[in-house]
């Protein structure tokens, strides 16, 4: 029996809406995840991509850590770490082995969600062609307002309810995270925070392509900067207004948990009075000086003011 999902790719192709039209002379790229994983079964699918996911982790991850902290460009860092002091050995094994676990849920919840689409549950679509191509970026953004909110208000929730908490306080192990740190959750607390891939397509249509993208730039790529426990001139300012930085991420592990549950911008802790900045630290500690002070020859190549 045809499932619903291929009766619809199949329909695309017979029209001019074809996924991948035969004239266009880029179509041999045009083959997109959704195309590229039909026929897969489920119990298949998510040992394949957390195979794949897997893979992209410990490659970048790994990459950065050991750039960052074991290579001859490690020691010119040190001035744009945020906590001076290394990093204990066996943090960096359980962060590995949470963040293994964690991203195995990750792709979870994208095997979950082209399942759905390829039973015709939701509104995932494979060609960039099958809605108009200004509908794009305004998924796009929807998906960025959708899990910017999401995040922050799951994040606040896990550290005033007991019961989350329980699952979440297994991510503040690690006080002073590397780059593995982005994915070193409890495998539950990670898969509720992946959760928005697998229900935003149930809100509205959005390209297979441009939900993966975003969700990897603002959960993978951006939490890496902030996990990575360093604060270069070239990324946000620690004394952004709306921004989140690695050091308002930082504060918040190493000690100021009631503090910065933002995870890309800023806007949601300031209107709940939850915005913690390093003016407030040097109140509490007139000393305290955070990375951007400790290189003030260096402030104003600092973005984000």
């Amino acid at each position: 029996m045809t499932r619903p999902g291929e009766r619809r790719l199949r329909k695309l192709r017979k029209t001019s809406q074809s996924p991948c039209p035969r004239p266009h002379p880029a179509s041999y790229t045009c083959v997109m995840l959704l195309d590229l994983f039909d026929g897969i079964p489920f119990y298949f699918l998510w040992p394949l991509l957390a195979a794949v996911g897997v893979s992209w982790y410990l490659l970048i991850c790994g990459g950065l850590y050991l750039l960052l902290h074991h290579s001859r460009f490690s020691q010119a860092a040190l001035r744009w770490k945020t906590q001076p002091q290394p990093t204990r050995p066996e943090q960096v094994q359980g962060e590995v082995f949470d963040g293994v676990l964690s991203m195995s849920m990750v792709m979870g919840c994208v095997a979950l969600s082209f399942w759905c689409f390829y039973n015709g549950y939701n509104k995932l679509y494979a060609s960039p062609t099958e809605y108009p191509l200004w509908a794009i970026p305004l998924s796009i953004l929807g998906a960025f307002l959708v899990m910017e909110v999401f995040s922050w208000t799951f994040h606040w929730a896990c550290h005033k309810s007991p019961l989350l908490w329980k699952v979440h306080k297994h991510h503040h192990r690690y006080s002073n995270p590397t780059p593995f740190g982005v994915m070193a959750d409890n495998p539950i607390d990670m898969f509720i925070k992946a959760s928005p891939i697998l229900w935003i397509p149930f809100l509205f249509p959005i390209w297979d392509v441009a939900l993966i993208a975003t969700f990897a730039a603002m959960n993978f790529a951006y939490g890496i900067y902030l996990h990575g426990g360093f604060d270069p001139p070239w990324m946000p300012s620690p004394h952004s207004r709306f921004l989140v930085s690695a050091w308002h991420h930082n504060e918040h592990h190493a000690g100021s948990l009631k503090h910065n549950f933002g995870f890309f911008t800023g806007f949601l802790d300031i209107l709940f009075g939850t915005r913690f900045t390093p003016a407030d630290k040097a109140n509490k500690r007139p000393d305290y000086r955070c990375t951007e002070c400790r290189n003030e020859p260096l402030m104003g190549l600092a973005v984000g003011n």
